[in-house]
């Protein structure tokens, strides 16, 4: 079936209705900021990345993180898990997963099969995470569930045949009408190029993750590619997303000024990554994608996107913490510090908002002291 793509710029007439969109000027100040580490490896210089986040039914907030240890020849991988049972305040190690590890990027990168970054909480407890098995080209990124809070898991579910397709998934969500959304890069194992290939797509599961539907692109690989995504429902239902997206001109001319460089390949294969946005449009019981058009944000890795209760939509990034009231047409940014890298983030009922993430980067092991850093704030939002 072939849906009309709407703009961005058509925004104006479509959501004049919609909460997320509003006609007064607003003044948004972050109160109360707390930043701290809470976390260090028992080591220096330290490897802990790649952080999780999520909150229990009970209220409890848990993250974890891939750490390694030992000699470099032969480092040892877990996936340290922390708890908290004052919103935050306090933070205490309940668990040390062991992990299997493999390089990546020239570093070490945890394989994350244990790893919680990017799961969610169902209401009745159950916990979906993602099996990215990265390392592997001749498997495919997965679903698993549990029901005893981790203690156990259930066979592998794959959103999409593994003799296709290579799944990368990276983040599940849940909806207000109990639909889980799960977003991936996908690549079409006879597509060629891997980097080049990779499309932005998104699944729906109406059984809590027990099966998913039919894959929905977001973005075609000549708009963007990239596995890295993010996306908040706002009041309408519909889907604000923000896309770290890769670009591969022919020559590296063609690279727009101040776009983000990755790598040092030869000008022929040269690419460079940027931020895009866009909204997928509730229809039924499914969603229309909306064209994606350049966000008014750096590129500073994944992207961490929230509806909050004060009625803004947040980015989280390492260069500043933006707001905007207008579907991104507008981003300001909150006068706090960045975020610490590849941030994750909730706000909790009592409208205090967490972020967790890593000092650091995509860092070889043992050249850099990283540690698990926790950031806090309160919002005040005001009419001009």
């Amino acid at each position: 079936m072939n849906y009309s793509v709407i703009s961005l710029s058509a925004i104006a007439l479509l959501c004049a209705a919609s909460a997320a969109c509003q006609s007064a000027e607003l003044k948004v100040e972050a109160v109360d900021h707390t930043q701290r580490i809470i976390y260090h490896s028992p080591e220096t210089p330290g490897y802990t990345s790649w952080c999780g986040l999520w909150q229990l039914p009970d209220g409890r907030l848990r993250c974890d993180f891939v750490q390694i240890t030992g000699p470099k020849d032969k480092p040892v991988g877990t996936e340290p898990i922390l708890e908290s049972k004052d919103a935050g305040e306090t933070w205490t190690k309940i668990a040390n997963v062991p992990t299997e590890i493999g390089l990546f990027g020239g570093g070490y990168l945890g394989k994350v099969r244990d790893s919680c970054r990017g799961m969610v909480v169902l209401p009745d407890g159950t916990l979906v995470r993602l099996v990215q098995n990265q390392f592997d080209d001749n498997e495919s990124g997965a679903i698993e569930r549990s029901r005893d809070g981790g203690k156990s898991w259930g066979p592998s579910i794959y959103p999409m045949a593994v003799k296709d397709c290579k799944v990368w998934p990276t983040l599940i969500r849940r909806l207000r009408d109990g639909r889980l959304v799960l977003f991936a890069g996908v690549w079409k194992r006879s597509d060629g190029e891997v980097q080049r290939n990779l499309v932005k797509t998104m699944f729906i599961s109406s059984d809590k993750g027990k099966s998913w539907g039919k894959p929905i692109v977001l973005m075609t690989a000549q708009e963007g590619v990239c596995e890295e995504s993010d996306f908040c429902e706002l009041r309408d239902g519909n889907l604000f997303w923000v896309h770290r997206c890769g670009h591969y001109p022919d020559h590296q001319t063609d690279m727009p000024t101040g776009a983000a460089p990755m790598g040092s390949a030869p000008p022929a294969s040269y690419w460079y990554s940027d931020r895009m946005q866009s909204i997928a449009y509730k229809r039924g019981k499914t969603f229309v994608p909306g064209k994606p058009e350049p966000a008014g944000l750096p590129h500073s890795g994944f992207p961490m996107v929230m509806f909050a209760k004060e009625n803004v939509i947040l980015h989280f990034a390492t260069d500043g913490v933006c707001w905007t009231n207008d579907l991104g047409k507008t981003w300001t940014r909150l006068d706090i510090p960045g975020t610490p890298y590849y941030p994750k983030a909730l706000q909790l009922k009592d409208g205090k908002i967490v972020v967790i993430g890593h000092i650091g980067s995509d860092d070889k092991y043992g050249t850099v002291d990283q540690s698990i850093v926790e950031q806090t704030f309160r919002m005040r939002v005001t009419k001009e």
